[in-house]
């Protein structure tokens, strides 16, 4: 149950046993860029900014975006506009994460384990421009050091199906080249269904107007390439049943990009391939903040729904399991007679 409007249900109290009211604290899912202003002072990231719009002026997002408007085909022909166009009912059909969005993805990845300590790749699926993959190969020195210095990916790959956008991004991987970073800009045209996640710690998919069976193949290809402790990052919304494939969802939190505010999920790879218990063992009715979902097959919606969890375990099977708000919450699938796969403490629901 969401802590922000609980008082707005009524429940019999045999079912929820002394429930807390809402503290009237904001929900956190409203919040846009948290933590931001405190990213912004850091001279570090300023002085990269710097460095990062020089390198997408080689094809700066105006341009980007006439390209793709005016390319209505791809590598695997044609393909109609309504389908290319964001979710949310936006003219938009092309948008970039811009530099402070992937500085706070970084930055909660940093706080949150940090990547693998062995080096691997990062892979952008939908890569466009090529400017979030130069972002990322400036932010991980600034965000993941060790004891023996700078951590750089050992690969930086992206995917793009717009003929003349990807045409155009060789001036942002020559921009990238000739300022010395390495490692090399790898920029592939082809269909984001093909992408090798071979060797990735770090997959950015830019999923907003992914079709299901596109963000079902990335999850499938994810679960089976992504060591322990590498990342998938999602834009609006999760990798389908993520816990059951082996993912934390650690954060889902709303961030502006270049077409406005989109949820970005950060998903983490599990060392123990097994589901987590549901999160109603942990607190019982205490709010805690985390990423949670509605089951519209089951009646669990609006201030009522699932962990993640048990949206991935006990709601796999069902229709209508949707992202809610990473907010304070408890799970309400044992207390509203839920089939809970729990395992809590005492057993089972």
């Amino acid at each position: 149950m969401s802590e922000a409007d609980e008082s707005d249900f009524e429940q019999d109290e045999s079912n929820l046993v002394d429930k807390q009211q809402g503290s009237g604290q904001t929900d956190e899912n409203n919040l846009v860029d948290a933590g931001l202003l405190e990213l912004k002072q850091d001279p570090g990231l300023q002085t990269l900014e710097a460095e990062y719009d020089s390198l997408a002026s080689g094809l700066p997002l105006h341009a980007a975006h006439s390209l793709s408007a005016q390319d209505t085909g791809c590598t695997k022909g044609p393909v109609p506009v309504e389908d290319r166009r964001a979710a949310g009912k936006t003219d938009e059909l092309y948008g970039e994460m811009g530099w402070w969005a992937m500085a706070g993805i970084f930055h909660a990845i940093a706080a949150n384990g940090g990547l693998p300590s062995e080096f691997g790749d990062f892979v952008d699926v939908g890569s466009g421009s090529g400017t979030a993959i130069a972002a990322a190969g400036l932010l991980v020195q600034h965000f993941m050091n060790d004891d023996e210095g700078q951590q750089r990916f050992r690969r930086l790959r992206g995917v793009e199906c717009c003929v003349s956008l990807h045409a155009a991004s060789s001036a942002v991987a020559e921009a990238w080249a000739s300022q010395g970073h390495l490692p090399q800009m790898e920029l592939e045209l082809g269909d984001a269904a093909d992408m090798c996640l071979t060797g990735a710690v770090l997959v950015l998919a830019h999923s907003t107007a992914f079709s299901d069976e596109l963000i079902l193949t990335i999850a499938e290809r994810a679960e089976k390439a992504i060591p322990p402790g590498g990342w998938v990052v999602t834009l609006t919304r999760p990798l389908p049943r993520a816990a059951a494939r082996g993912w934390d969802i650690v954060e889902a939190r709303r961030r502006t990009v270049s077409w406005g505010a989109a949820t970005c999920f950060l998903h983490r790879r599990r060392h123990d391939s097994a589901p987590p218990p549901c999160t109603y063992h942990l607190a019982q009715e205490c709010y805690s903040s985390q990423v949670w979902f509605h089951c519209k097959s089951c009646g669990l919606d609006g201030d009522v729904g699932i962990c993640a969890p048990c949206a991935a375990v006990c709601h796999g099977d069902c229709e209508g399991v949707e992202f809610a708000a990473h907010s304070p919450f408890f799970c309400d699938c044992k207390v509203a007679g839920g089939r809970c796969c729990s395992r809590v403490v005492g057993g089972a629901c």
